[in-house]
């Protein structure tokens, strides 16, 4: 799930079926997983906005 491979989740949701693992259980770790992911992609924005900041003021002090 967290890499979002598509692929992936559809043969490993079933194995966890298999074994026994609750629709609750893989919600569970969904929401984790979507938390996890959330947070990765608000770093790389804020990574982005620095750089737009550096950069605009170099070309903008003078």
């Amino acid at each position: 799930m967290a890499v979002g491979c598509v692929p992936c989740m559809e043969y490993y949701l079933p194995q966890a079926a298999k074994e026994g693992i609750t629709t609750e259980e893989i919600g569970a770790v969904q929401s984790v997983v979507m938390a996890v992911a959330t947070g990765r992609v608000n770093a790389q924005m804020r990574q982005v906005e620095k750089k737009m900041d550096k950069e605009q003021s170099k070309c903008c002090s003078a």
